[in-house]
């Protein structure tokens, strides 16, 4: 009997020391990389730079699809915000993809005070329609030196 414990305790150790040869240590300082360590190694934090590119990129692509026009685009990006209210919308019958192009009437606010007439013709998301009958409330941009151009914005939904 005694011998059966010998050789059960020869194979543990056999057992114990190959296991101890064929497992990565786990206590060891310098880790093997994993695929999470590839993927962390390809991240990085976006900066002002970056999302500059991305929005300069984004703006080519929709006027490169005929939403939006380069004036548009400039007011958007350079011009005075504000709200403006619905007073008239006629649908034209012209669509591109999903938006679908309507004339408006608005009656822009002016941050400062006061308000002013605007005529606008514009795609909105199909899915938007509802948000541009008169009476709603509506992002605008316009200049503040020529407050005859300006643009509407609406989200999808």
């Amino acid at each position: 009997m005694s011998s059966a414990y010998s050789i059960a305790f020869v194979m543990f150790l056999l057992v114990a020391t190959s296991f101890a040869y064929l497992i990565p240590d786990r206590d060891s300082t310098v880790a093997a990389p994993t695929d999470a360590d590839a993927d962390e190694a390809d991240e990085r934090l976006a900066t002002d730079d970056d999302m500059v590119t991305i929005r300069a990129e984004f703006d080519r692509m929709l006027v490169g699809k005929g939403l939006v026009t380069d004036s548009q685009i400039d007011l958007i990006r350079h011009g005075t915000k504000s709200r403006a209210v619905v007073t008239g919308m006629r649908t034209t019958g012209h669509f591109r993809e999903d938006f679908r192009e309507v004339e408006l009437d608005v009656m822009v606010h002016r941050p400062c005070g006061g308000q002013f007439a605007a005529h606008e013709k514009a795609l909105i998301p199909e899915s938007a329609i509802t948000k541009v009958t008169p009476g709603s409330i509506i992002d605008t941009y316009y200049r503040s030196s020529d407050e005859s151009a300006v643009a509407v914005c609406v989200s999808p939904r």
